[in-house]
């Protein structure tokens, strides 16, 4: 995806690509706070930051999703050095972030949360998103479970975890663990957190209702494309925008 989500700053070239990716980013903070998916100060977003490979935004390890602020967030190595900023780094929740940014091609931004009902799901054993609902059309194809979590990840877990994700995938549902998304793009990986979460939400309830469930045809899965063919900016875009539409008028010291 190459659209711009939007212009927030009046300032030019490298200094504004990051001012916007800062201001995003913000935002996802915001509004995952909003939504219930962090656990207190627990959970990372990152992302790479533009112009570079090797530089990445991180939220301090101190502040609640609520206090993210653009120019609070501090800049990171792969290895999860601090490089500019003030809080500390909890290098253990980094680690496999920096993995997978260098690793993956697609994984510019990462969100990763324990949301409540993907969260559910993953404790459960071999636990599934289904596809009883029609957002499987659109999400289906872009999970993968990783049902062998060993408890702090090493090399060989974060190379393990890669190969399980590969080229294609953008959702990942840790057993025991919660989830994470992958995007080349804020609002890309928050759009995929939004759809997966509310998914899990639907599969959770339904089954507590004691039915078969339906499940949407392998054809359609495999056929599904763009959710809003014809359409410019693409979805994720349009609905990013509107989100932080919603955080401008109730929340604006984001952008600060």
């Amino acid at each position: 995806m190459t659209a711009v989500v939007r212009s927030l700053s009046t300032t030019s070239g490298a200094d504004a690509a990051e001012w916007q990716a800062r201001v995003h980013l913000a935002a996802a903070f915001r509004l995952a706070n909003r939504a219930g998916w962090n656990e207190g100060i627990a959970n990372h977003f990152s992302m790479i930051v533009p112009g570079t490979t090797d530089r990445f935004l991180l939220n301090p390890r101190e502040l609640h999703f609520s206090e993210i602020t653009a120019s609070n967030l501090i800049v990171v190595d792969e290895k999860g050095n601090k490089l500019s900023g003030y809080g500390q780094v909890r290098a253990v929740a980094f680690y496999l972030h920096g993995r997978l940014h260098q690793a993956l091609p697609n994984a510019a931004c990462i969100l990763h949360a324990h949301a409540p009902y993907s969260t559910a799901i993953s404790c459960v054993k071999g636990g599934r998103l289904g596809t009883a609902h029609g957002i499987a059309m659109g999400i289906a194809r872009l999970v993968c479970y990783d049902d062998e979590m060993q408890g702090p990840v090493n090399d060989s877990e974060a190379d393990r975890l890669i190969r399980i994700v590969g080229p294609e995938k953008r959702i990942i549902f840790h057993s025991m663990h919660g989830m994470t998304t992958l995007g080349a793009t804020v609002a890309e990986a928050y759009d995929h957190f939004y759809f997966a979460e509310r998914m899990s939400q639907y599969t959770v309830l339904a089954r507590q209702m004691g039915q078969p469930l339906h499940e949407v045809p392998e054809t359609a899965l495999r056929n599904y494309g763009n959710r809003d063919p014809g359409l410019e900016p693409s979805a994720d875009v349009v609905h990013f925008n509107a989100m932080m539409r919603v955080l401008d008028r109730d929340e604006p010291d984001y952008k600060t």
